[in-house]
């Protein structure tokens, strides 16, 4: 377990608040010169960060720089990665957790930071790129012998969101006889308003709960069974979740397919897991899917780079607390 550090204490905390009091001034003529964007570019992993509208110059960086140090934030990276024990909040037992989503994107070496971690990933990976080779092949087809082209995801929050913007970010990429739909407002017109797109004859339901209790997820995952009773079509052949091992949704006989997700995968960061791999497996093709696996195991690699203006995720981490902690933005959209 690692100790949890107050970092209004650290040495660098009282001069970062030393030039905040002075922030560099956009508005300054000649302030965002051609060196200035030239040079304030963070590259990683195939993507630039270009900071140079951020107000800050070498000296806050230079602190900055020296917050990360002090509070060993790359080192808590490192030992998140391993399994440590980070997210814990007193006298919330069930908090207690590991914080291993890196794992689900680790499977590109031989010696991963937390081995049983990412052999659990490699076996849903495994089980993944079977449905999906069923899917394409005609092993897995609807009663009428017909291949499914649509996937209705049912989840709230983070079984959504993140797969979500995934989804639409990367729509370009889609299989062309693809299409992912998105329920997770329990207002009964949203899920009507979704079910109105697809043939439910062609389309599977990918439900997602780590504990196969959440109330909306449930109202909704009702209301579709009905829609597709009412069709006159068998829910169990069409319906599919993500969820925890021995939940109440791992069950055979009213899933068609089960994928797993673990305790130590966080809602926001599970994009990654089977709650991002099923649908986005399904719309972009399993080589896909592996692809953007590949892409956030690069960017978890440039995270590990000590040096804040080689590391976007560090970089961009330190001016959220710039602008928040010490500027005193309470937004910065």
């Amino acid at each position: 377990m690692t100790v949890q550090q107050d970092f209004n204490k650290l040495p660098a905390f009282s001069d970062l608040q030393e030039l905040a009091a002075r922030p560099y001034d956009l508005t300054m003529p000649g302030a965002l010169e051609v060196k200035r964007l030239d040079s304030y570019v963070c590259q990683a992993a195939g993507f630039d960060l270009l900071y140079a509208t951020q107000r800050v110059d070498d000296a806050a960086l230079d602190k900055m720089q020296e917050l990360a140090d002090q509070s060993g934030a790359v080192e808590q990276f490192h030992s998140m990665k391993k399994g440590v024990l980070l997210n814990q909040i007193e006298g919330y037992e069930s908090e207690r957790r590991q914080v291993l989503h890196t794992a689900m994107r680790d499977i590109f070496t031989e010696t991963p930071f937390e081995p049983h971690a990412t052999a659990r990933a490699k076996q849903e990976l495994l089980k993944l790129q079977a449905f999906l080779e069923d899917l394409e092949t005609g092993k897995i087809v609807n009663r009428q012998g017909e291949l499914f082209t649509g996937l209705i995801n049912i989840g709230i929050g983070g079984s959504d969101l993140g797969p979500r913007a995934v989804y639409l970010a990367l729509a370009a990429y889609r299989k062309e006889d693809r299409e992912v739909g998105f329920i997770s407002n329990v207002d009964p017109d949203d899920a009507a308003a979704v079910l109105d797109r697809f043939d439910l004859s062609r389309t599977l339901v990918n439900v997602v709960s780590k504990s196969g209790s959440t109330l909306e997820t449930l109202t909704n995952e009702q209301l579709v069974r009905a829609a597709y009773m009412s069709a006159g079509l068998e829910p169990q052949q069409h319906f599919i979740t993500v969820t925890g091992e021995h939940s109440p949704m791992d069950n055979p006989k009213h899933y068609l397919r089960s994928f797993y997700m673990y305790d130590y995968i966080g809602g926001r960061y599970s994009t990654t897991s089977m709650v991002g791999g099923v649908l986005l497996g399904f719309a972009l093709g399993y080589d896909g899917f592996v692809a953007l696996l590949q892409g956030a195991n690069a960017m978890d690699m440039a995270a590990e780079e000590k040096d804040i203006r080689r590391n976007p995720p560090l970089l961009q981490a330190l001016l959220g607390i710039w602008n928040h902690n010490f500027l005193g933005c309470e937004t910065v959209a």
